[in-house]
């Protein structure tokens, strides 16, 4: 009998340890996990963090979006969609101080614009975080 108590005590302190964890990654849409898929398919989360990536090669994408970024040469623009595309497109065209690492350029052969939007659903998304 005391063996019974000491097997459901501890099968109980599972369930309830299991239970009590959450799942602190946001919630995606289906776009943006499209996009998420993309950036880890393409080698992106290797160097930029997001969701389920701690990269640190290049900048974090996590909070990036809508926020003034300042270019090695001093001017400034707002993390958006025309700020992403030209990073992608001609990555050289905007960098930032202390980007040290180059990124590829990615063409429309390599990336089309479909994908690209869905990447970038992806980094709206992750603005907040």
């Amino acid at each position: 009998m005391r063996r019974r108590t000491r097997s459901s005590t501890a099968l109980l302190a599972v369930v309830f340890a299991i239970a009590g964890c959450t799942d602190d990654a946001p919630s995606l849409s289906a776009r943006a996990e499209e996009g998420k898929a993309l950036a880890q398919a393409r080698g992106c989360a290797a160097c930029h963090a997001g969701v389920g990536s701690d990269a640190a090669i290049g900048p974090s994408w996590r909070g990036l979006w809508g926020t003034t970024v300042t270019l090695d040469d001093g001017s400034q623009v707002v993390a958006d969609e025309a700020y992403v595309r030209a990073s992608a497109r001609t990555p050289d065209a905007q960098r930032r101080p202390g980007d040290w690492v180059r990124m590829p350029t990615f063409s429309p052969d390599q990336l089309s614009d479909t994908e690209l939007d869905l990447i970038i659903a992806y980094l709206r998304e992750l603005g907040d975080q």
